[in-house]
């Protein structure tokens, strides 16, 4: 696929099949004439186009070519496929709808093409897309409106067609960001994003990928080219789109993806490192400084340093910077030197050099430059249209320093986009657009470097769990697995559960093998408080009467009789972990505070599993602000590495018994003087 995609994307060949001159799409394709790639056209009447001479027929081009364009239906684009797919052709872009989008006609022929460009090894750009443009080698094979697009580093593929115009807009307002190649994916018959991933990473000219996505169809195989494109030293940046019922059922319309939660999404790509962003401006401005800045600049930043000539903007970038998660540290070691040089102030970071900074700029830069508490700059500056104030002279100070340091320097201007004399200092000094994105791009940069330096230890392996063969047990989400064989399928996985008994037909023939008080239920019921099936605190003297009463509460109900009886666990905190055994993009666990607290809070936490001893203890870390676990007004925290042990254990299950497990809750897991023990479990079981 890579070197059929190769030549598909940076031809030196294209043949445009049924464009004429009166096209509506001609405007759009038109630019290509103006690359170095020859271009032919086919057309069944015309014998020009573009004042070009056009075959009649692919056949009569008798020549390899590496992509070929159709803008013909979808019917006549499949038949072309099969033309295709008998030369030596690297790829097809096809943009006509009318494919798997629109219902089972459509899949007939989309699984044509599919097959059809299997068995040619095409790459398949499409269909039901605008097609795709490089930027660079000016190669635009796609019916997208012609939107100012500047050549650089980022590459962007999108399920939705025109959310590529918002990332092509959003990137010319930016002057430091350029664009390499951009891709309408259109409903992948053949090539998707992982295939484009996979491609990105090993190309030259791509610094960094940005992805608008409605579905992820091959999630194996997608964060496994996510991973191989970060260990190249590529971040990747996704948008995803469909975040709400009604919008995944207009994805759903016009690009045949089946969305899943958005929720779970979020879990994953965070897990693997991946860059979040919420709209086409901040994808960008999360990858910008991959592209203006070579490797060797990017920083963790862990500590930045703000300069400004305003205390407004000194305080605003110092807030930003703060929910974002940036640490701006004190610099102490510049302090003295701050109150003694630059009247009324006593802050060195942000620093506002107040108008007086101007005199002594040389030297407030080679301090900040140099210091080692800080490892990026940032310098906010009003960079109007007009140098009406000696800002080039500024600039050119600011670019010397970065020249002579490796740490990252960015020069904002308060409110949008530098003006066109900053661009004295590009290549040593990325240019950002506001505070706000430029701080967003910082954060993002340093992301991405501590997750490069970070090392963690391998996936466990997951081994197969066999289904149980009890009988299931119907309940109104689905079918149930029993108790007991619930308990027994945690404990096989190494999830300690508290004691149980089930009570013999006459409670009175023996008792629980613990001392009470106890817990006693019906065992085999979903919802037991929807019955009244429990009973608190339950002495041995008072056994047989909760048994009666429940047994008789069964009968009413239609419920199983089966009771079970469990000793009352004395209980320091609650913790709720559920498993999904097959969500969108695969077996995923799910943690948060237990009991009544999961619903009250409506907070939850999730990795996909299998899941490594580091992301329990990162999961569990992700409700430290609640002081419920990690300890608070003197009590002490839970034992919270074998609380991760229990997670790495559900995350083994998840991903083990992932083919027959719909889900399982297992809540609450009690902590008490002896521990984490799970009292009850709800397991629903799919064919």
């Amino acid at each position: 696929m890579t070197s059929s995609l190769e030549r598909t994307l940076k031809p030196t060949s294209v043949a445009v099949v049924g464009l004429s001159d009166t096209s509506r799409f001609a405007e759009y394709i038109e630019p290509t004439l103006d690359s170095e790639a020859e271009v032919f056209f086919v057309h069944h009447k015309n014998p020009t186009v573009f004042g070009r001479p056009a075959v009649k027929s692919l056949g009569q081009l008798d020549r390899p070519i590496d992509v070929v364009l159709s803008t013909l239906n979808a019917e006549r684009s499949t038949d072309l496929a099969e033309e295709v797919a008998e030369r030596d052709i690297g790829g097809l872009v096809l943009i006509a709808g009318g494919f798997a989008e629109t219902g089972e006609a459509g899949r007939g022929l989309q699984d044509r093409l599919a097959a059809t460009a299997r068995r040619g090894n095409l790459a398949v750009v499409g269909p039901n897309g605008l097609g795709y443009i490089n930027v660079r080698r000016r190669i635009s094979l796609t019916i997208a409106s012609r939107h100012k697009r500047r050549p650089g580093g980022i590459s962007v593929v999108s399920h939705s067609g025109a959310m590529l115009s918002g990332v092509a807009m959003a990137a010319w307002e930016n002057r430091g960001v350029g664009l390499n190649v951009i891709i309408s994916a259109g409903n992948e018959a053949v090539t998707d994003l992982a295939d484009y991933v996979d491609y990105f990473t090993d190309d030259p000219e791509t610094t960094a990928i940005g992805l608008v996505v409605e579905t992820i169809r091959r999630p194996a195989a997608f964060f496994a080219a996510v991973a191989r494109a970060h260990a190249a030293g590529k971040p990747v940046a996704v948008l995803k789109l469909a975040r709400s019922a009604r919008s995944r059922q207009m994805a759903a319309s016009h690009t045949a993806a089946l969305t899943g939660d958005a929720w779970v999404y979020d879990v994953a790509l965070r897990q693997a490192s991946v860059i979040l962003a919420y709209d086409p401006e901040e994808l960008v401005d999360r990858l910008q400084f991959f592209d203006q800045l070579e490797p060797r600049r990017w920083s963790k930043v862990d500590g930045l340093a703000v300069i400004t000539m305003t205390g407004g903007f000194a305080s605003l970038a110092y807030d930003i910077a703060g929910q974002e998660g940036l640490e701006v540290p004190p610099m102490e070691g510049l302090g003295e030197w701050v109150r003694s040089t630059i009247p009324g102030v006593t802050v060195a970071n942000p620093l506002d050099t107040t108008g007086f900074g101007g005199t002594i700029w040389d030297q407030v830069v080679d301090r900040y430059a140099t210091s080692p508490e800080s490892d990026a700059l940032l310098y906010v500056h009003p960079l109007a249209d007009e140098d009406e104030t000696g800002g080039k002279e500024l600039v050119a100070e600011l670019a010397g320093a970065a020249e002579r340091s490796d740490k990252p320097f960015v020069m904002s201007n308060c409110s949008g986009t530098p003006a066109e004399w900053t661009d004295q200092g590009r290549g040593a000094v990325a240019l950002g657009r506001g505070v706000r994105p430029t701080v967003r791009g910082l954060q993002s940069m340093g992301a991405f470097v501590r997750h490069r330096e970070r090392s963690s230890s391998a996936a466990p392996e997951a081994t197969a769990v066999p289904r149980p063969t009890a009988e299931l047990i119907e309940i109104p989400e689905g079918r149930m697995l029993p108790f007991r064989e619930s308990m027994e399928l945690l404990t096989s996985a190494g999830i300690p559960v508290a004691p149980y008994y089930f009570v013999p037909d006459d409670p009175a023939d023996a008792g629980p093998p613990f001392p009470g008080p106890y817990v006693v239920k019906l065992a085999d019921v979903g919802h037991r408080t929807e019955h009244g099936a429990v009973r608190l605190r339950v002495t041995n003297a008072d056994l047989p009467t909760a048994v009666k009463e429940l047994r008789e509460i069964a009968a009413a109900d239609g419920l199983s009789p089966l009771t079970v009886a469990q000793p009352m666990v004395e209980s320091r905190g609650e913790a709720f972990i559920g498993l999904q055994g097959a969500s969108e993009l695969g077996p995923l666990v799910v943690f948060g505070l237990g009991g009544v607290l999961v619903e009250a809070l409506g907070r939850v936490g999730g990795r996909m599993a299998p899941v490594t001893p580091e992301q329990a203890r990162e999961l569990i870390d992700e409700f430290a602000d609640l002081k419920v676990m990690h300890g608070f007004r003197g009590q002490p925290a839970w034992d919270l590495d074998s609380l991760a042990g229990i997670l790495t254990a559900a995350g083994r299950l998840a991903a083990g018994g992932h083919d027959w497990i719909a889900s399982l809750d297992i809540n609450p897991i009690i902590y008490g003087p002896d521990g984490f023990a799970a009292v009850d479990a709800l397991c629903l079981v799919r064919d």
